[in-house]
Order: C-alpha cells, then sequence, then structure tokens
C-alpha cells in the first residue's frame, strides 16, 4: 500500500476501530456473554484452527447502510475446540452454523475484534465447514471496510481491507498468514458494474432489481488482499500484456475516460519491466487499476485490482503536468510490483510488513528510472532519505522490524521507517552485495514461496545465500534498532598514503533523553578526488571505528556517502565541509543533494550550526539541479519554521527573498515555451516557498486566483495548487469567500481538492478558525475535508491555529470521522516550539491517547519534537540571521 507523504505519515490513515458485534436474533442460535472460558483473545487468533478456504456472498448496493451477507469457511482444527474465536467487527451475526450433525453453535458477544462460536458438543480434531450469516456497514465517514462514495449523482460502493479491515466486511481469519483461495459472489443492481480480484465467471439476472455475479476462485490469499467495487463504472481495455498474457484494463467512475492517457501508455512499460526483473510471469488472472472517486491519497495493491486516489491515477490530458506523471509511474510501479512481491509472498505476520512496502518503494524508484531516465528518481529518493532521517533521529522511533503486539503497532507500522528507511537501507545492501546478485537473491526467495508467506529472516537468508556475504547479521543491525548511524569522518594524509578514518555513533538530538548506545554493521562507501580524477572506497564498517586506504595520494574532497545511498549521515571534522562548499561541482545531484538534506539532521545534533546551514542555503539555492535546490528550500523551511523566533521572521524572509527571489521572478507562474520539466517542477517549489516571504508575489498569486476562479485556463495546471495555496495564506475575508463559494460549487474533484487546501491556509487567525470549521460542514465529504487538510498542513503558517481548533473542537470532530481516525491527530500540534505548547499538548492528549489506536506513539513523537524544537531555538535562533548575514 502506497501511503502519498502521510505516513508517520504516515502519512498513515488509521486503522479503523473495532466496535462491538453480535446482536440477538431468531434464527435458533443462542448469545450468551462470555465466561472464565469464553475469554475472547487479546490480540491474535488462538491456535488449533486455520482456514481452507472461504466461500463468500455478499449483497452490495452502493449508498446502503448495510450489507447482508453468508460466507462459509473451510476450518481444520488441530485439537478439540469448544469454542472457536474469529475476527469480526462491526457486524451484525445472525446465524451460525457447522457440519457437524448434532452440534449446537451458539454465537458469543465478544471482544471488539472477535466473534466467538462455542459448540455444544466440543468439535473433536478435523475438518469442518462453518457457516455464518452477516451484515457488514458500509462507511460513509472513512475508507475502511467497505465505504460509499458518490461522484456526478453516480454511487459507488469500494474496499480496503488492509491491514486488519476485513473483519469489517465479513468475519474472517483475518491475518496474513492464514493465505487461501477464496470464491466470492456479490449481489449487485442489474445497472452497476461489480468488479473483484478474479474474471467475471457468470452473471445471473434477478426478478429483484438484482444480479447475482460470480467470480472465479482466487489463488491461496490472505484477507486483506480480498478486494470489490461496485459502481458504473467504464473501462478502458489496453489489451493483454506479458509473458501469459494477462489483461490490464483502468477502470473508471462514470464520464472520466478521458483522463486515463498518460497511465495507459505507462503502465503497461512499467508491467513488462517489473515482470523481466522479478523473472516470474505475472501470478494472477488478470489486472486491473481503479480509480476511487475521491480525492484521497492512497493506493492499495489488491490482487488483480489495484485501487488508486483518483488524483494520483487520473488526470486530463492538458492537465497531465510533470508532477503527476512522475507521481503516477511511481505510485503505479510500486502497486503493480506488489504483485510478486507482497501478494504472491506475503509477510507471516505484521512486524515483516516493512519488507512489502520498502521493497516495493525502492523497486518503483529503479523500474520508473529504467523506464525514464529524465524522471531521476535516483536523485528524488534522497529527499525521501532525509524525511526517514529525521523521523529515526528521535529517541520515541519506531524500528524497522519492530514487534507487534496490538492494534497501536499496526496503525503505526506504516510510517516513514517502513516505507522510507527501509526502501533506503534495501538499496544500500544492493549497493554492498551488487545488482545481478541481489536480484538472484530475491528470485530465490519468491521461487521458494510462491503462493506461502515468509518472513524477513527467509529474505535475507536467501541474499545471504546468493551474495555469499554475512548479509544476514548486517541488514539486522538495521532492522532491529531505532536510529540513524552518525560517522564522524577524518581524512589523514602523510607523503606516501592517504585513509579516511571513520567513527560511528548515533544521531542524537541537541539535548536529547534516554539515548542508548548504538552500533551497526554499515555498507560504507566514500567519494574522493583531485582535479579531474575521482575515485571510490568503500567496506563493511563492522567496529566503532573503520580506516578507508585511498589511492592517488591525498585527495581535494572527500564524500563520505558515495551516491548518497547509504543509510548514514556523515559528520565531516576539521575542514572537510569547507572543502566540500569549494568542490561542490564535483559531486553528483544526489551526493549534492543528500549532503544539504544532512544539514538538517546535523543542526538537530549540534554538529553544525545554524550560521553554517544558512550558507549551504545560500550555495544550494542558486545550483542548477533542482533536487539541489530542493534541498536546500527543505533546509531553508527548517531554518525558519525551527531556528527563527517571530521577531526575527521579517529578517528571514528578506534572507529568502535574496536567495531565491531572482529565480522566483524568472520562473513567474506562467509556463514558457519549450521549457523542461525541470523548470515547470522547480516553479512550484521555488513559489511556495518564496511567495509567502515576497508580498509581490503574493499580490500576483491572489489575482491569478481570482482569474482562475473565473476562467480554469487562466493558471498552467502544474502551479493551481500553489497559487490558491499563496492566495489564502496571504489573503483576506473577500478571497475566502470566494475560494468558499466554488468549492461549494464544483463538482470537480481535483479542483474541490485544491480549493479545500487553500481554505485550511489562511494566516488571518480569524479566518484560519473559520477554515477549520469547514471540518464540521456536512456539504464536504469529511474524508475529503481531512486529507485536504493533512496534506497543505506542513506548508501552513497558522498551524497553532489548527492544533487549537482540534482541540477546542475533539468531540464534535471525532463523531465525523472513523473511531480511530482521532489517532493521528497529536500531529497537528507538531509545529509548535515552546515549553508551554509541550506541557498544553501532554495534559490535553495524555488519557486521551490511551482511547485510539496509534495515538501514543504520535503523542511521544509530536511531544519530543517540540520539545527539541524549543531546545534549538534557544540554543542558535536568536542570533543566526546576524551570524549569516541574511539581511547583507
Amino acid at each position: 500500500m502506497k501511503r502519498h507523504r502521510i505516513m508517520h505519515t504516515k502519512s498513515i490513515a488509521p486503522i479503523i476501530a473495532f466496535a462491538a458485534m453480535c446482536v440477538a436474533h431468531d434464527m435458533g442460535v443462542a448469545q450468551t456473554a462470555p465466561n472464565s472460558d469464553q475469554t475472547p483473545p487479546a490480540f491474535r487468533l488462538p491456535d488449533g484452527a486455520r482456514p481452507l478456504h472461504y466461500d463468500l456472498t455478499l449483497t452490495v448496493v452502493p449508498g446502503d447502510a448495510k450489507a447482508p451477507g453468508e460466507i462459509a469457511i473451510d476450518v481444520e482444527l488441530s485439537r478439540p475446540h469448544s469454542v472457536l474465536w474469529l475476527n469480526a467487527d462491526s457486524l451484525t451475526i445472525s446465524g451460525a452454523s457447522v457440519n457437524a450433525p448434532g452440534t449446537r453453535v451458539t454465537v458469543l458477544s465478544g471482544h471488539e475484534q472477535f466473534v466467538g462460536l462455542a459448540f455444544d458438543p466440543p468439535l473433536p480434531t478435523g475438518k469442518y465447514r462453518l457457516t455464518l450469516a452477516f451484515e457488514a456497514p458500509q462507511s460513509r465517514n472513512s475508507t475502511r471496510g467497505i465505504f460509499a462514495l458518490e461522484e456526478g449523482g453516480a454511487a459507488y460502493a469500494m474496499t480496503q481491507f488492509e491491514a486488519v479491515s476485513a473483519r469489517r466486511a465479513f468475519p474472517c481469519f483475518d491475518e496474513p498468514g492464514f493465505k487461501v483461495p477464496w470464491r466470492l459472489t456479490l449481489r449487485v443492481p442489474r445497472d452497476l458494474v461489480a468488479l473483484s480480484n478474479t474474471p467475471i465467471e457468470s452473471v445471473i439476472q434477478g426478478t429483484d432489481g438484482l444480479k447475482t455475479v460470480r467470480f472465479g476462485e482466487t489463488r491461496p490469499l490472505p484477507s486483506y488482499l480480498i478486494a470489490f467495487a461496485v459502481g458504473p463504472w467504464q473501462f478502458v481495455d489496453i489489451g493483454r500484456l506479458g509473458a501469459k498474457p494477462t489483461p490490464m484494463r483502468i477502470v473508471v467512475p462514470r464520464g472520466r475516460l478521458g483522463d486515463t492517457e498518460f497511465v495507459t501508455r505507462s503502465y503497461p512499460r512499467l508491467f513488462g519491466q517489473l515482470e523481466k526483473w522479478f523473472g516470474i510471469p505475472y501470478p494472477y488472472e488478470k489486472l486491473d487499476h481503479i480509480a476511487i472517486p475521491l480525492t484521497v491519497r492512497f493506493a492499495m495493491e489488491n490482487v488483480g485490482l489495484i485501487t488508486y486516489g483518483s488524483p494520483g491515477l487520473l488526470a486530463k490530458t492538458d492537465a497531465a503536468t510533470p508532477r503527476f506523471r512522475r507521481g503516477a509511474a511511481n505510485v503505479g510501479a510500486h502497486e503493480m510490483a506488489h504483485q510478486w512481491f507482497g501478494n504472491l509472498v506475503t509477510p507471516a505476520w505484521w512486524d515483516d510488513i516493512w519488507l512489502n512496502e520498502a521493497f516495493a518503494t525502492w523497486i518503483a524508484e529503479k523500474m520508473v528510472n529504467q523506464w525514464r531516465p529524465d524522471y531521476d528518481r535516483g536523485a528524488a529518493r534522497i529527499n525521501e532519505r532525509a524525511e526517514a532521517i529525521d523521523a529515526d533521529a528521535l529517541t520515541s522511533a519506531r524500528r524497522i522490524r519492530e514487534p507487534v503486539t496490538s492494534r497501536s503497532d499496526i496503525f503505526n507500522a506504516f510510517d516513514y521507517i517502513t516505507y522510507q528507511k527501509g526502501a533506503t537501507v534495501i538499496g544500500m545492501f544492493e549497493g554492498w552485495i551488487g545488482e545481478e546478485k541481489f536480484r538472484r537473491g530475491v528470485r530465490q526467495y519468491l521461487d521458494s514461496r510462491q503462493d506461502g508467506s515468509a518472513t524477513a529472516d527467509d529474505f535475507l537468508q536467501a541474499l545471504t545465500r546468493v551474495s555469499r556475504l554475512p548479509v544476514t547479521p548486517a541488514f539486522n543491525t538495521f532492522l532491529n534498532q531505532n536510529g540513524v548511524p552518525q560517522i564522524d569522518v577524518r581524512l589523514h594524509c602523510a607523503p606516501t598514503r592517504a585513509w579516511i578514518e571513520l567513527t560511528q555513533h548515533r544521531l542524537a538530538a541537541l539535548g536529547a533523553k534516554n539515548v542508548d548506545a548504538r552500533q551497526w554493521q554499515i555498507p560504507v562507501c566514500t567519494h574522493y578526488g583531485s582535479g579531474n580524477s575521482f575515485r571510490q572506497a568503500c567496506g563493511l564498517m563492522t567496529e566503532e571505528t573503520k580506516t578507508l586506504p585511498l589511492q592517488g595520494g591525498c585527495p581535494s574532497f572527500v564524500f563520505a556517502n558515495a551516491g548518497g545511498r547509504g543509510y548514514y549521515v556523515p559528520n565531516y571534522r576539521g575542514d572537510l565541509l569547507a572543502k566540500l562548499a569549494t568542490h561542490r561541482n564535483s559531486l553528483t545531484t544526489a551526493e549534492y543533494a543528500s549532503l544539504v538534506y544532512d544539514m538538517r539532521a546535523l543542526v538537530r545534533a549540534d554538529s553544525v550550526s545554524g550560521a553554517q546551514a544558512i550558507e549551504w542555503i545560500r550555495l544550494a539555492g542558486t545550483a542548477h539541479d533542482r533536487h539541489v535546490v530542493l534541498a536546500a528550500i527543505e533546509l531553508g523551511e527548517f531554518v525558519r519554521d525551527t531556528l527563527v523566533a517571530d521577531g526575527e521572521r521579517p529578517k528571514f524572509s528578506a534572507f529568502a527573498r535574496e536567495v531565491f527571489g531572482s529565480r522566483a521572478r524568472a520562473l513567474g507562474f506562467s509556463p514558457k515555451a519549450n521549457e523542461s520539466d525541470d523548470d515547470q517542477l522547480m516553479r512550484r517549489s521555488v513559489l511556495r516557498f518564496v511567495g509567502r516571504e515576497d508580498p509581490q508575489l503574493a499580490a500576483q498569486a491572489r489575482k491569478l486566483a481570482f482569474a482562475w476562479l473565473k476562467n480554469r485556463r487562466a493558471v498552467d495546471p502544474g502551479v493551481v495548487e500553489t497559487v490558491l495555496m499563496l492566495a489564502g495564506q496571504t489573503g483576506d475575508a473577500a478571497m475566502f469567500d470566494a475560494l468558499l463559494a466554488e468549492a461549494k460549487a464544483t463538482s470537480d474533484g481535483l479542483d474541490r481538492r485544491n480549493l479545500m487546501m487553500a481554505l485550511f491556509s489562511f494566516s488571518d487567525p480569524m479566518l484560519a478558525r473559520k477554515g477549520m470549521a469547514l471540518l464540521l460542514d456536512a456539504s464536504f465529504d469529511t474524508r475529503e475535508s481531512w486529507t485536504a487538510l493533512w496534506t497543505g498542513f506542513s506548508a501552513n503558517a497558522t498551524r497553532r491555529e489548527t492544533n487549537d481548533y482540534v482541540m477546542a473542537n475533539f468531540d464534535a470532530l471525532a463523531k465525523t470521522v472513523g473511531r480511530d481516525e482521532p489517532g493521528r491527530w497529536p500531529y497537528y500540534a507538531s509545529g509548535l516550539c515552546s515549553e508551554k505548547d509541550r506541557a498544553d499538548v501532554e495534559a490535553f492528549w495524555k488519557e486521551r491517547a490511551k482511547n485510539y489506536a496509534g495515538a501514543e506513539r504520535e503523542l511521544a513523537q509530536t511531544l519530543e519534537g517540540i520539545a527539541l524544537c524549543t531546545r534549538l531555538r534557544s540554543a542558535q535562533g536568536n542570533a543566526i540571521l546576524q551570524l549569516s548575514g541574511a539581511t547583507r
């Protein structure tokens, strides 16, 4: 599953709450309260029972409150059972039976996540068929379980079951290690289209306005990969692809066939590259890519039926911006990669979901780079590495392979550590092992476990066997402990030889408490040179200190992370950082960008001063490559938000205009004839940053926003979001009212999302509160409203107002969303920066966090971030701009 910058993310949408189920019924099945012998599981299902096959029938009428169904589960019991527990959440169970003559079945009201079936007499060891009748809810305020949507006056129903939401649609063994064949039958309105993981086997028209659609049996799958969709779908048939060959389609909501041009061209190419890389024909019978008619920001790798938030898959031909094309290619490659790595072989338990997501993140970049080198995904991943380092530098950070012993652990597992850190570590080890040996190891891993499940240990053992390197112990030092290696770098030169001395320790933020010592086994690789001669020195660092001999005498510069692919932060001692500034043009784009991004981590650790960071913003901000400029902008945002007190903001604004202003004016808000993708992408980043600090640019943005409201062609699609955000950040009540009126009037989902992001971005405190009140406005889909707030939050100046509104209106807001959605709301305090702020946030959340999955870790990380910001601002903020000559 791909989460677009919503991990910790993540970016991450919460696991939906588990509510009580099992009401009384009149079908001769008794219900009782649990006693000491009938206590439900605390978290995982008990051993002794496993499914063999599912036969599921559901009636799905989009928009109905309920979806009634029946499920037959073939099970094998390895010991006698008086009670069998299944996962079920928010289901109404109306009947249960077993094919054991004379056996009475009692449905036990149990834990939120479970339903118990008590057998009288107990069932002996053996194989049985359980049959349960039930009703499942269709949610209108979440995207978990079965959820209902509307677009263009049409109703749709879709599903999202990862991680633990299949149990919201039907009772089952809802754990990833239970992998068996499924057969699905849907009863749906006769005029609608039903889709699932496999092709349709038969359709029988009914006399009640419904038809019965029976799908082919699946290969063995866990419950979280089952999916279906019902609605007035339309199709673009791409044809049959690959070795088998396999039919591929783009599936869209009614009226959007014209928005598929880019993905119909790109996805077949990426599919072919993936099939070739894995060396295994695509394992399933079809591959549909389906757009969710909602502007949410996630995608899900359901077998044969990949779902995408519509902005990630669909764009009008004239609105398929360079940013859209890169994003759509990357998310498509990520989700298609899962069909082999993650679906064909699945994790035995959630503690290894990182391997699915990290691998798909890593290989998606590789595949997109092979297809379109000009998309430069290798350099783009440096930004993702930096995001992981930011998260991992906190003492409250998760491990990559964090034990999963609660719902909160599952909730927290889809974050920057899982995706970005995991992907960076995989890439670092591929560089050490070698591309071809690494690929052979992956193929061996998949070949030996097709249609089964596996662990990270299985994966690492395959790499170890093929490479004949100590992969497992080295990799485990990154999997099983949190934190980032900081490597102090010293250069030694003698008359006849030169060498680098490397010393590792844990990167620790200024004043951080409870920082345990760490040691890693790190594949390090350095890039050094003099004049036009460049070399590398590499090795596995297994001790606290390592020396690397250099060739060619004493070099002019040393860069200690060749290619920027290592998951560690070099800290250059002596004059090495100054030499890198002099020789920065000898670095690759990825190296230069990673050097600038690392400044953020080193300032937090008090290893580099804020004044030095300012000078690197100056250097990198005038670079030619957009990835380096983006790194400079993100370093500037860090300085602005962390080190600059309110009284110093005018000086920072002057500094930002000085460094980036001329480029912003040269790029302007309108594209030039025949300009490059890089210029179009840089325009968005530069204007978004400088526009907040430049009254003239902000005035232009407001003028363009009014023009766009009258005529969508008045603003280039690549900067619409930026124009509207700047108009909001600097706008008045008239601007707010105009944006709100259009947000309520438009039928275009992307326009509505951009307008909502702008409405949440107003800097005027009164208008900011008015914008936040839209979260309670029933005329907007609450799922889209929260997505818009989350997406634009980090760029807004009024983050304090956002947090204040959430805390002041918590109970009312919580009623409009899925039960555990508030588990990520502590994040909205992450822009605060004082001891009082920290105390207020802790007091508000300390008890509440216990009630929402994932909230306690989210709170711990937010509180740690506020405390760190407070210490950094106190230590470095007051004089930073004067020391660096920011107003010269």
